[in-house]
């Protein structure tokens, strides 16, 4: 199965879900507060909060029988087609050809 083990994973597990607790907060507390606007993100950030968006839907979608093979390629290609529409970033552009951080 895998190397770690069931208690490592719980583990694991608790720390990314404090994580995402705390930095979702600060994100709410960024909008309230209006000083959003000053932060700045770039492409990197888009394809990093994507993937935790992918990686914590999908363990729940899979796990309620409502990914299949068939729909994950529909959601993915929907996912992409919401970041584009949002930010103009298309993540295939990024992954495919290696794109660089806007900072770089």
């Amino acid at each position: 199965m895998n190397e770690l083990g069931k208690q490592q994973i719980q583990e694991i597990n608790v720390h990314i879900k404090d994580g995402i607790e705390q930095w979702a907060k600060i994100c709410l507390m960024a909008d309230a507060d209006r000083w959003s606007y000053d932060l700045n993100y770039d492409k990197e950030d888009v394809m990093n909060v994507a993937l935790l968006f992918n990686h914590v839907c999908s363990n729940i979608g899979i796990k309620e029988g409502r990914i299949r093979e068939k729909e994950a390629l529909e959601f993915g290609e929907r996912i992409r087609q919401l970041i584009i529409d949002m930010t103009g970033i298309d993540p295939h552009h990024v992954y495919d050809k290696g794109e660089k951080r806007n900072d770089e």
